[in-house]
């Protein structure tokens, strides 16, 4: 087969590891010639009939070089050497600038290719010449401002059996899914976005330099991605900011002597990493079997003792270099099998030697989770689903007017909803309320129901301080009456209201009860529930105020009323809900 009739046929998927490539002549050929040097160092499987393409010239600015080889592999299910698969694997290379975009179809290079990237720059080992892309150059380039769709999250929090170590989310934009108490120990290790920039979905793990968009059907969409995905890396502003609320950060400068007192150590599953390779099933069926016992060493050296089934299979001390930066190192020694299972001790220390899904937790309150160290995230739990409102021409102390009759022609806080929300209205205000308001607006795309449970302020005045107890009773009465936002429930329940205190609008004006209750009951299950807190206490400029503080009582107040409302927030969402607070612009 012809050079140019090989690059037509291509069509492979955008599955990247990115790199800068600097000072080094001809990085493609170099490349090429370096997985063929890590394949040959191999003991098996045998590979061989390594066919090297010319350079092709795709995109202005953008040159690519594939290569293909053979790969003979013994089936999984037989011990037979003579029986063997013959596998064909492409190695394509891209190059732009000082970035090079690696493509491999062999499984068998993903570990080699994560070890040369992980290593120290050396011009004479096989890709360790490559220098990886920073986390976050990764998480501003493609993260920022997107709406992420999957997120591969692990734990830094000791070990319980109440805790998950890792998990996987799906959704449609994940950062509002996250839990602030929840998932503040979790820190996110591949991800998977729409970013509104690029207008592409875009995967990616930081821990392998790599990067993911989908298949191409020629050379030519590949290397466009491919430069797509390189020019959206020179271009990015690298920011602290971490792409995902409440999730734990990595520390980027830390002084490595505060890190000591292991107590823990544990390795992630490889099956539930993101970049798992084929040998995933038997390492994690291991770490399953196995238990690892850490105690203290010297510095942030671990000395840790193997288990299966009680018994001990060999001791070790993982040597741990930590550098300014944060990100971590492993070696073992002292290495001492205890002449059983020495095989899957061999494997466990191989393991432990990559650091790949390790995570080990510290006295100092440091945990180092796939060679990078984090702490504790500060136990401030954030709340930012406020919404201030123009409260001008109301009263934001009174509730209710002075006769529920006059609901809508007075000044009260009542009579604000009245005016402000327009659609289907209804008023049950009284002993065992569903809420004080129930609104549907069903004039857009998809039908809201909220339910709005108002207070009024303590103070008017408009330097007033901030006030948990103000939120307390009415954040009570919201989560308490969650259950009436099922619509069957809540039609039931209104049609067997009776009171004299409850009241009936569509677009302000009076209509009997059962028009808004035969709008309820019309309605599909596609709709957004809300739940809506009405309490003016808060001003935004006191909000924002206690927010720039470290410390203080008005900080502490504003820690406090974050906490009440993440609370509720995390019950509302967590029954699929919607939850905000209107406060006072």
């Amino acid at each position: 087969m012809s050079d140019g009739s090989f690059y037509d046929e291509l069509a492979p998927f955008i599955s990247v590891t990115l790199a800068q490539a600097r000072n080094i002549s001809d990085p493609l050929e170099r490349c090429l010639k370096d997985i063929e040097r890590i394949c040959a160092g191999e003991s098996e499987p045998e590979t061989s009939d390594f066919e090297y393409l010319s350079e092709q010239r795709v995109i202005s600015g953008t040159q690519a070089r594939a290569m293909w080889y053979k790969r003979r592999v013994r089936p999984a299910w037989t011990k037979d050497a003579a029986l063997a698969d013959l596998q064909h694997h492409l190695a394509l290379a891209v190059i732009r600038r000082d970035h090079l975009a690696l493509h491999v179809t062999d499984p068998k290079l993903k570990g080699p290719i994560r070890a040369a990237l992980m290593s120290e720059v050396d011009k004479q080992v096989p890709l360790a010449w490559l220098s990886p892309v920073p986390r976050t150059t990764m998480s501003a380039a493609f993260l920022q401002n997107g709406q992420a769709k999957t997120l591969w999250l692990s734990g830094v929090h000791r070990r319980t059996a109440t805790k998950a170590d890792a998990k996987i989310l799906a959704g449609q934009d994940l950062d509002y899914s996250l839990d602030p108490f929840d998932d503040q120990s979790f820190y996110w290790s591949a991800a998977r976005s729409r970013n509104s920039h690029l207008k592409l979905t875009i995967g990616v793990s930081p821990r392998a330099s790599r990067v993911w968009l989908g298949k191409a059907s020629t050379l030519q969409e590949f290397a466009g991605g491919a430069t797509v995905l390189i020019d959206a890396l020179r271009s990015a502003k690298t920011t602290t900011n971490e792409p995902f609320r409440f999730l734990a950060c990595p520390v980027e400068s830390i002084d490595p002597a505060h890190v000591h007192g292991a107590y823990d150590i544990a390795i992630l599953p490889p099956d539930l990493q993101d970049d798992a390779d084929e040998d995933a099933k038997a390492e994690t069926a291991l770490v399953l079997e196995s238990n690892l016992i850490a105690s203290v060493a010297r510095k942030a050296n671990v000395a840790v003792e193997a288990e299966i089934n009680g018994a001990s299979i060999g001791s070790l001390l993982l040597e741990v270099a930590i550098a300014r930066d944060g990100k971590a190192r492993f070696k073992t020694s002292n290495v001492v099998p205890a002449g059983i299972e020495d095989e899957k001790f061999k494997r466990l220390k191989a393991l432990l030697t990559t650091g790949a899904g390790v995570n080990i937790r510290y006295d100092s309150g440091h945990s180092i989770s796939d060679r990078q160290v984090y702490v504790s995230r500060n136990p401030r739990i954030g709340f930012d689903n406020f919404e201030p409102h123009d409260f001008a021409g109301y009263k934001a102390k009174q509730e209710k007017p002075t006769d529920l009759t006059k609901i809508g022609k007075e000044k009260s806080l009542f009579c604000w909803v009245q005016n402000t929300h327009k659609g289907w209205l209804a008023c049950d205000d009284g002993a065992n309320e569903k809420a004080d308001f129930i609104h549907l607006d069903d004039s857009g795309k998809k039908p809201v129901l909220s339910l709005i449970h108002v207070k009024g302020a303590k103070s008017d005045k408009v330097n007033r301080r901030l006030s948990v107890a103000a939120y307390e009773v009415v954040t009570g009465q919201a989560v308490k009456n969650l259950q009436w936002l099922d619509k069957e429930a809540l039609a039931k329940g209104l049609g067997q209201a009776v009171r004299q205190t409850n009241y009936w609008w569509k677009d302000g004006k009076t209509v009997p009860k059962q028009r808004l209750i035969a709008a309820i009951d019309a309605l599909g299950d596609d709709i957004v529930r809300r739940v809506v807190i009405v309490q003016p206490h808060v001003t935004e400029a006191a909000r924002q105020s206690a927010a720039k503080m470290a410390t203080g009582v008005n900080r502490l107040r504003l820690d406090q009323l974050n906490t009440l409302l993440a609370s509720a927030w995390r019950s509302a969402n967590g029954l699929g809900f919607e939850f905000k607070v209107i406060s006072s612009a």
